[in-house]
C-alpha cells in the first residue's frame, strides 16, 4: 500500500473514532493527511469506500491484537475471559470512543448498506471467533448460541462504557458471561397421572 494511501486511511481512522463519521468532511481527511484531493479520490472515489477500508484496518489491527492477547493465555476458560480482560484495557486505555463498527452501522443504518454489511460481517467474525474459544468449553451444540450471548454483553459493555462512563463495563460484562458458560441445569419433568 503506498504511504499517502495509508496516511489517509490513519488519518480517517483517528478523526472517525474521534468524531464520528458523519461529522468528518473529506476535505477534512484531505487537509489534515497532507495529500492532495486528486490523490484522495484516486485511492478512494466516495468517502464511503474509505470508511470501508478504514473499518478493515481496523478488524485486521485488533484482530491480530486480541489473538496474540487470547493466545497468551493458559487454559480454555481463561481464554475466553482474556477476550473481556482485553476490552477492560482497551476502554479504560484513553483513548477509547467507542466501536468503530457499532458506530458506523448507527450513523449509516439506512444510508449506505456497504458500510452497514461491513460492520455486520466484522460482528460475524467475531461471533465466530468466539464459538471457536466456546466449543471446548460447552460444546459444539451450545457454541453458537453462547457465543451470540457473548457478543451481546460484549457489544453492551462498550455501548455502556460509550456513552455513560461505566469504565468496569467489561468487567461486569464478564460476570455475567462467566454465567453463560455453566453447565445447563437438568430440565425437571413434571409427572402427571
Amino acid at each position: 500500500m503506498s504511504t499517502k494511501r495509508q496516511d489517509v486511511v490513519d488519518t480517517a481512522t483517528r478523526l472517525f473514532a474521534q468524531y464520528g463519521y458523519q461529522a468528518v468532511g473529506i476535505d477534512r481527511i484531505i487537509a489534515e493527511s497532507g495529500v492532495a484531493k486528486m490523490t484522495m479520490y484516486k485511492y478512494f472515489p466516495s468517502k464511503n469506500d474509505l470508511i470501508i477500508e478504514v473499518l478493515r484496518q481496523r478488524e485486521a489491527d485488533v484482530a491480530e491484537d486480541l489473538l496474540a492477547f487470547v493466545n497468551s493465555k493458559e487454559g480454555t476458560v481463561e481464554r475466553v475471559r482474556a477476550v473481556f480482560e482485553w476490552h477492560d484495557r482497551w476502554i479504560k486505555g484513553g483513548a477509547f470512543s467507542g466501536c468503530m463498527f457499532i458506530n458506523a452501522a448507527t450513523e449509516h443504518a439506512g444510508l449506505e448498506e456497504r458500510v452497514l454489511q461491513t460492520s455486520s460481517e466484522q460482528k460475524h467474525r467475531f461471533i465466530t471467533f468466539f464459538e471457536q474459544l466456546l466449543i471446548p468449553i460447552v460444546g459444539a451444540r451450545r457454541a453458537p448460541g453462547d457465543a451470540r450471548k457473548l457478543m451481546i454483553l460484549l457489544d453492551g459493555a462498550i455501548v455502556a462504557a460509550q456513552v455513560y462512563g461505566n469504565t468496569d463495563a467489561a468487567v461486569d460484562a464478564w460476570e455475567v458471561a462467566k454465567q453463560v458458560l455453566q453447565p445447563s441445569a437438568p430440565v425437571s419433568r413434571a409427572v402427571t397421572a
